[in-house]
């Protein structure tokens, strides 16, 4: 099988602002900046921006052009984000109106709520589903006021949560993404933890609980969830980066997200790089060609094929999100992107510069 003969899906793709004119906690936000930038500065030879590039307001026709343009993706769910140290959340929601309303048979796209720091979250969330038709809502465990507070969310709060999880089946919302593993700087590590996962999952089993960067940290707790809750699904964004930087550590990871499922756990998995965070032709190619050593699992060993990582790749995204793959690949003939020759150099069709 090659990888041309695979419906790819990002489930998870941004446009960021982190110029220090977006910084709304200054400290904290530039905390988060430097984390990101560290992480580029690790990437291959092509592949890292320089700083000023990646420190950048980027502009979301890059973010297109990356991922249709330059790698073998055909599909995206881009993420508004709720980041309160940055003035318009890290990636505006008016970006994410842009590219869906621009490339509608290419962009998906999921809502973002404060649910912490708004009076009335539920309010918010109709406006979002209203103003550009969001299919669910992407949620941080991370708060801050101006003045550096830090506030907690926790998927399980009775008051705060549930609310909300009840009011996104009312608007007919099909799935909650939340950033778990990967805390924002110097903020309590409680809220990136998975267990407050699982309460809101068993409590409403007619939505997909997606744990964004799922693996990174408390892999094992991780595996276990998607092992016995049907509607918990894992998202690769940021640990994909281990495949990168310390391959083995990514052995590793998939190691512990698959130990409790074993090969079943396989269809829990969903492709996200967070692009243009990351080149996603870079990790497309680097998962797809990777040979991953015999898995050990609680009820025997097996391998990861190619056929697992053509689920892994978008058949497992389909299913998580309630979309048909047949659908939007017809729905993609004729469009801006069809047929168009990938470019060979990365960054090659934007504005970024290259390192």
């Amino acid at each position: 099988m090659d990888l041309d003969d695979v419906f790819v899906v990002d489930a998870v793709t941004h446009s960021y602002n982190q110029t220090e004119e977006n910084f709304r906690v200054p400290g904290s936000a530039q905390q988060v900046a430097e984390i990101g930038a560290s992480l580029e500065a690790d990437m291959p030879e092509g592949y890292a921006r320089t700083r000023e590039s990646f420190l950048g307001d980027w502009d979301p026709e890059d973010t297109a052009n990356t991922l249709f343009r330059e790698s073998q993706t055909d599909y995206t769910v881009m993420h508004p984000q709720s980041i309160t140290v940055f003035h318009d959340g890290l990636t505006a929601e008016e970006k994410v109106r842009e590219l869906t309303g621009r490339y509608p048979s290419r962009v998906d796209a999921l809502a973002s709520i404060d649910a912490v720091g708004l009076d009335d979250p539920q309010a918010d969330l109709t406006r979002q589903v209203e103003a550009f038709d969001p299919h669910g809502v992407k949620v941080y465990p991370s708060y801050w006021e101006t003045d550096g507070t830090h506030h907690k969310f926790k998927m399980d709060d009775p008051e705060v949560a549930f609310p909300l999880w009840e009011h996104c089946l009312d608007l007919g919302l099909d799935v909650v993404a939340v950033h778990k593993a990967f805390p924002f700087g110097a903020v309590p590590m409680d809220s990136y933890e998975v267990g407050d996962v699982e309460e809101a999952a068993a409590s409403f089993p007619e939505l997909t609980f997606e744990i964004v960067h799922g693996g990174l940290t408390f892999g094992e707790e991780t595996g276990w969830q998607i092992a016995r809750h049907p509607n918990v699904y894992v998202n690769l964004e940021l640990t994909l980066t281990e495949l990168i930087t310390t391959p083995e550590s990514f052995e590793d990871t998939m190691q512990e997200l698959l130990y409790g499922g074993g090969k079943r756990a396989l269809e829990k998995i969903l492709w996200g790089t967070g692009a243009p965070h990351f080149h996603p032709q870079l990790l497309l190619e680097r998962f797809w060609e990777y040979d991953f050593p015999e898995m050990e699992s609680f009820s025997g060993s097996f391998q990861i094929t190619q056929e697992d990582k053509k689920k892994i790749l978008g058949e497992n995204f389909a299913e998580a999100h309630n979309l048909d793959l047949d659908d939007l690949e017809s729905a993609q003939a004729g469009d801006e992107f069809d047929g168009v020759e990938m470019a060979e150099e990365p960054w090659s069709t934007t504005d970024f510069e290259v390192a």
